[in-house]
């Protein structure tokens, strides 16, 4: 069980001080980002090639979740205006269609390790998981953007946790209906699950709960 002492919280004023293109450079196994656009990162040099430095180990796998703008959603509109309010809905599917060219640029060159999503859910906060290390922001109705915000970095189990939310442990509250979906050894995690453990549980699962069909070209 995860306590107080394993979890790591590091707290910075803004998403450049958590240096994401060394994030990136430095990447294992996993980079997955689930922050609606990324017309930056395609935009930065330093992050692009550190995106294609960690992708050049055959280890590391990359995942995307983005905000699918081109398509006709009920919560679009306000999805757009809470990530960026400063732009229009034309200015999003600009930069939208900029974050999906980048993304389909690396799938074809890496495509064994590159995969991308579209969203299918109302995006909750930005939110970006290297390795065992998470990095979450948040988005707000102000003209002070998400990536201004303060920004958490958490070190954590992430593959257990990914594990649990694959196993449809979101099925939180125990009762009979989710058991027979769950194996003995999983119900065992979930019940064990201590409070910081269902605290970062939530970000994983919005990370799984939020990718919906896989974009291919």
């Amino acid at each position: 069980m995860m306590s107080t002492h394993d979890l790591s919280v590091e707290v910075y004023a803004g998403a450049p001080a958590l240096d994401f293109d060394k994030q990136f450079a430095g990447a294992k196994k996993r980079i997955f980002l689930h922050a609606a656009i990324y017309n930056r990162f395609a935009e930065n040099a330093a992050v692009s090639n550190a995106l294609e430095s960690a992708l050049a180990c055959p280890d590391v796998t990359l995942q995307a979740v983005l905000l699918p703008v081109w398509s006709d959603i009920v919560w679009m509109d306000a999805a757009c205006q809470l990530v960026r309010p400063e732009g229009s809905r034309d200015d999003m599917l600009k930069k939208a269609e900029v974050s999906r060219e980048f993304f389909l640029r690396l799938a074809k060159k890496y495509p064994q390790q590159v995969t991308i999503y579209e969203g299918k859910s109302f995006p909750a906060f930005p939110l970006v998981i290297v390795d065992e290390t998470i990095f979450c922001g948040h988005y707000a109705h102000s003209q002070v953007l998400a990536p201004e915000g303060l920004w958490m970095q958490l070190a954590v189990p992430t593959e257990l946790l990914r594990h649990l939310a694959d196993s449809k442990a979101h099925c939180f509250e125990y009762d009979a209906h989710c058991e027979h979906q769950l194996s003995t050894q999983q119900l065992s995690k979930k019940k064990e699950m201590s409070p910081h453990e269902r605290a970062v549980f939530r970000y994983i699962q919005e990370w799984k709960e939020a990718k919906g069909a896989v974009i291919t070209s």
